[in-house]
C-alpha cells in the first residue's frame, strides 16, 4: 500500500507538465485523483497514462463557476494541488493590462477560489499545495506582473496556513524553478530561444533545468509531511541562494 492510500486529491491544471507529474506521482501512491485542465484531449490522454486511479474535469480555473463545480464532483477532498495557469512575458509599456488581469484570474483567484470551495470539504490530516514560482523571489526580467503573482501566492499560502491550522488543514507553496516540459511561452523569437535559455541558466548554480518529476517529488513532500506547513518550497537549482 502507498502511503496516500484511500486519500483523493484534486490537481488543477492536472493534464500535462508539472500538474500531470504531481498526479502521477500521488497515484502511484494510491491517491484517487481527480485531473482539471481546459483541454478535454489533454485531460483524456492524462487519464489514460495514469489508469483507473484518475478521472479528469474539464474545468477553466479563472472561471468560478467552472472551480466550483469541480470540488461540488467530490464528496471529500484530501489533497488540493493548484498548478493551474500560465504566464505572460514582455515589457511592463507593452503589456496589454487585460492580460495581467487575466493571468491573475487564473493563477491567483484561481487558487484562491479552489481553496474557498474545498476546505469545507477537507478532514482533519488534509492538505493543500499551491503553486508560485521562482519570480516570487528572483527578478526576472519582463515579467513584472508575474513576480507579483508569484509573490501574492506566497503570501497567501502563509497566510493560509496560519489560518486553517486549528482545522487540521496543513498549506504550502511549491515554487518551482525553470523546469522543462511545461508550456510556458517566453516570447522568444524561435531563433533567440537557445541563448535565452542558456542565459537564465547562468544564474542557477546547479547549471540545469529541473524535470517535473523533481517537482512532483516535492509536491509528495508537501503532501505527505505532517509538520510541514506555513512552508515556500523553493526547488530552483539554488536559483534563489544567489
Amino acid at each position: 500500500m502507498g502511503s496516500l492510500e484511500g486519500k483523493t486529491a484534486i490537481i488543477t491544471g492536472g493534464g500535462s507538465g508539472i500538474g500531470f507529474a504531481i498526479a502521477e506521482r500521488y497515484a502511484r501512491e494510491g491517491a484517487q485523483v481527480v485531473l482539471a485542465g481546459r483541454s478535454p484531449q489533454r485531460l483524456e490522454q492524462a487519464v489514460e497514462k495514469i489508469g483507473r486511479a484518475a478521472r479528469g474535469v474539464v474545468t477553466d480555473v479563472a472561471d468560478e463557476a467552472q472551480v466550483e463545480r469541480l470540488i461540488d464532483s467530490v464528496p471529500r477532498i484530501d489533497l488540493l494541488v493548484t498548478c493551474a495557469g500560465g504566464a505572460v512575458f514582455g515589457p511592463v509599456e507593452q503589456v496589454p493590462r487585460k492580460s495581467w488581469r487575466d493571468l491573475f484570474d487564473a493563477r491567483f483567484f484561481g487558487q484562491l477560489s479552489a481553496c474557498h470551495h474545498a476546505v469545507p470539504k477537507m478532514p482533519p490530516g488534509s492538505a493543500i499545495v499551491l503553486c508560485s514560482g521562482v519570480a516570487g523571489r528572483a527578478a526576472l526580467v519582463n515579467y513584472s506582473g508575474g513576480a507579483a503573482l508569484c509573490g501574492a501566492v506566497n503570501a497567501m499560502g502563509r497566510s493560509l496556513a496560519v489560518e486553517l491550522a486549528p482545522k487540521g488543514i496543513r498549506v504550502n507553496v511549491l515554487s518551482p524553478g525553470l523546469t522543462r516540459g511545461t508550456d510556458i511561452d517566453w516570447q522568444v523569437p524561435p531563433e533567440k530561444i537557445d541563448a535565452f535559455m542558456s542565459s537564465l541558466m547562468e544564474r542557477i548554480p546547479m547549471k540545469r533545468t529541473a524535470t517535473a518529476r523533481e517537482m512532483a517529488d516535492a509536491a509528495f513532500f508537501l503532501a505527505t509531511n505532517a509538520y510541514a506547513t506555513g512552508v515556500v518550497l523553493d526547488i530552483d537549482g539554488g536559483w534563489t541562494a544567489v
